[in-house]
């Protein structure tokens, strides 16, 4: 941009002396084109939240079996003792466990 009237450039604020373009003319618009990427975005992050849920999923499954298992090694079938009612106790959780 040239400053009339003392002839100096002056910079616009992007940092480049040309002036800028004029706007395009605008197109034809498609009405539709927001409402299918709008479409687009949803159907992208419900896929990406099923993924995620059956990832989690799987994951806690995982776990469960893992401490069912230390569980039911823990509360092995052991009648080392005379006490009737710990014996019973174990048994049922045994059976809770289904070991």
């Amino acid at each position: 941009m040239d400053d009339a009237r003392d002839g100096i450039t002056v910079e616009d604020s992007i940092g480049s002396a040309k002036p800028p373009r004029p706007p395009r003319p605008a197109g034809p618009r498609d009405p539709g084109r927001h409402q299918r990427l709008l479409l687009w975005v949803i159907a992208a992050a419900a896929v990406a939240a099923a993924a995620f849920t059956g990832v989690t999923a799987w994951e806690t499954h995982q776990h469960r079996e893992m401490d069912q298992a230390l569980y039911c090694q823990a509360y092995a079938d052991s009648n080392e003792t005379e006490d009737q009612d710990y014996v019973r106790q174990q048994d049922r959780l045994r059976e809770a466990l289904g070991c």
